[in-house]
């Protein structure tokens, strides 16, 4: 699993860095960044656009809040590609029109944006014609109510855009494929085993899912749908059911309590942000950049006390969210404006980032259910152990009376349902109770245990019989009629070995009763006792007899 980790981890690397090639894409020059307003037109010809630059009114920076800009920077063609395309990216923009004025006469304009249909997949490109040696003006309107970040402007020969353009589509279908796969996989697995951790997984996954896929256009493209308001509505609502997934997983209130407090404050801060996304368009973009960046914080933060308090699979957990941080220390500040941007392809590192994430937080999970196996067959295993202990005789380890009545229920023994015919014997050990008091309960007690090792021989020399210690003094073997003479003549010779072993007046007495003559278990038990009682009256009657004989003879 490790391996896994860190295979992940290089590829992320790997993007973040081939991303910074992008940063050679011409970047926006302040000094010709304008407000833009209604009604205010582009010139036609190259001549006039300084002068026409001239007149507007000169903006310090693009606010992440929104509003409308013109993007004004001269080009000069020392190449000889014939096909170029503009693009801006970094961010969603609702409304963007490009103008290439040239001083050979040349003028082309194109219109895109969130609502414009899309030449490139995920991006707002459009090609234009350049020339060797003509010098140019690259104008760009930019309008929106927010900017996730500082827009940038590209300006690429059209090979090496379609080359990049379609690396980027394959890279976010493979993302968001796998994210979806992920969500889709731990809801199914939450339906089997109903633990929350995967309930809440799932749902961060396809909350992740929904809106990178609302980010890229992906709903646009394929059902031409636009809502720019629910946006940033999925990406506060990460940490919401992020912070119900670790809260399970983590174990986070037993483990740390001020933490689990501290996430509880986190996770209704965002349930009180949602609106804004809805409502504050302008400002959801820099609320979610916060709340994402102190629940990573504080997530990573839970992870490491977690770990050090002795859950293992915290591991996981903190080598997830460090993918996501990697991506996320790199782009928040952008976001909010506190730094520049340092790689190009923010949008997509951060997927891709997020999307190591929920891998590794499957691993996490993955380890958890191996914890949870282990402590589940640790558990079959000492409940067999005490099932078993309760079902045994402690003293002739012997199957007992719970075990005996266990068996009795099983299947249908007795009366008209019984599938065999079977004696049910009753066993009892004579002058026990005499051997208790005259030589001492061990003794008592050896003579127990050596009558269940000489049943358990006997029963062994038979065929599918059951042997079991009902209590006291008493046994129970159950066998076919077939085997009871046989049965019968052991009995009576391991009585004489008993009153050997016991001394005189113990033996063995027993009575026997046949499972169709019985309506269930008990009465069945109670017609071998009642046997069992009569055959114990007429030995006692043939010992007064003899008893009688003897004193007779020596009178």
């Amino acid at each position: 699993m490790f391996q896994r980790a860190w295979v992940s981890l290089l590829l992320c690397l790997t993007l973040l860095i081939g991303s910074f090639d992008s940063i050679a894409a011409p970047a926006i020059d302040q000094s010709f960044l304008f407000h833009s307003s209604a009604y205010q037109e582009v010139p036609s010809r190259h001549a006039d656009v300084m002068e026409w630059l001239s007149t507007l009114e000169k903006a310090d920076k693009i606010s992440l809040t929104g509003g409308s800009y013109w993007l004004a920077m001269p080009v000069m063609m020392y190449e000889d590609e014939s096909e170029w395309v503009i693009n801006v990216r970094n961010s969603v923009v609702e409304s963007l029109d490009y103008y290439m004025l040239g001083d050979d006469g040349s003028n082309q304009d194109s219109h895109t944006g969130y609502y414009a249909p899309y030449e490139f997949l995920f991006d707002y490109g459009r090609k234009i014609k350049m020339s060797y040696g003509v010098e140019y003006w690259l104008i760009v309107q930019i309008e929106s109510r927010y900017f996730s970040s500082v827009p940038k402007v590209e300006l690429k020969p059209f090979s090496e855009h379609k080359r990049s353009s379609d690396l980027e589509a394959m890279a976010v279908g493979l993302c968001l494929g796998g994210l979806l796969f992920i969500a889709l996989y731990n809801l199914l697995i939450y339906t089997s085993i109903f633990d929350r951790a995967f309930l809440y997984y799932g749902l961060y996954v396809l909350t992740y899912f929904a809106g990178w896929a609302l980010t890229f256009h992906v709903p646009a493209h394929l059902m031409n749908f636009h809502n720019l308001e629910i946006h940033h509505l999925f990406f506060i609502g990460l940490p919401i059911f992020n912070i119900l997934f670790y809260r399970h997983f983590l174990q986070l209130p037993e483990y740390s309590p001020l933490l689990w407090n501290l996430s509880k404050l986190l996770l209704w801060t965002c349930i009180l942000a949602l609106p804004t996304s809805i409502f504050w368009v302008s400002h959801t973009a820099l609320i979610a950049s916060v709340l994402i960046m102190l629940w990573i914080a504080l997530a990573i933060t839970c992870g490491n006390v977690c770990l050090l308090k002795g859950f293992s699979p915290a591991r996981y957990f903190i080598i997830a969210f460090t993918c996501l941080l990697l991506p996320s220390v790199l782009i928040l500040p952008g976001n909010l404006g506190l730094a520049p941007d340092l790689i190009a392809y923010a949008e997509l590192a951060t997927l891709f980032g997020g999307t190591i994430d929920a891998l590794l937080l499957s691993l996490a999970l993955a380890s958890k259910i191996k914890i949870l196996s282990r402590e589940r067959q640790s558990y079959i295993e000492t409940l067999g152990r005490a099932w078993k202990k309760i079902r045994q005789d402690q003293l002739t380890q012997l199957p007992n009376r719970h075990a005996f009545d266990e068996f009795m229920h099983s299947q249908p023994l007795t009366g008209k349902e019984a599938r065999q015919t079977l004696h049910l014997f009753l066993l009892d050990i004579d002058g026990l109770k005499q051997v208790n008091h005259t030589l001492g309960h061990q003794q008592g007690d050896s003579l127990l245990q050596y009558a269940a090792k000489q049943l358990t021989l006997i029963c062994e020399a038979h065929e599918r019989v059951n042997l079991f210690r009902i209590g006291g003094d008493n046994f129970v073997i159950l066998i076919s009629v077939e085997q009871t003479s046989s049965l019968k003549l052991e009995l009576e010779t391991l009585a004489k070995e008993l009153e050997r072993e016991g001394g005189n007046g113990t033996g063995l007495s027993y009575g026997y009763a046949l499972n169709h003559d019985a309506r269930d278990a008990r009465d069945w038990l109670r017609n071998a006792d009642i046997d069992m009682y009569e055959r114990k009256t007429e030995k006692r009657r043939h010992r007064q007899t003899q008893l009688l004989s003897t004193t007779g003879s020596l009178i």
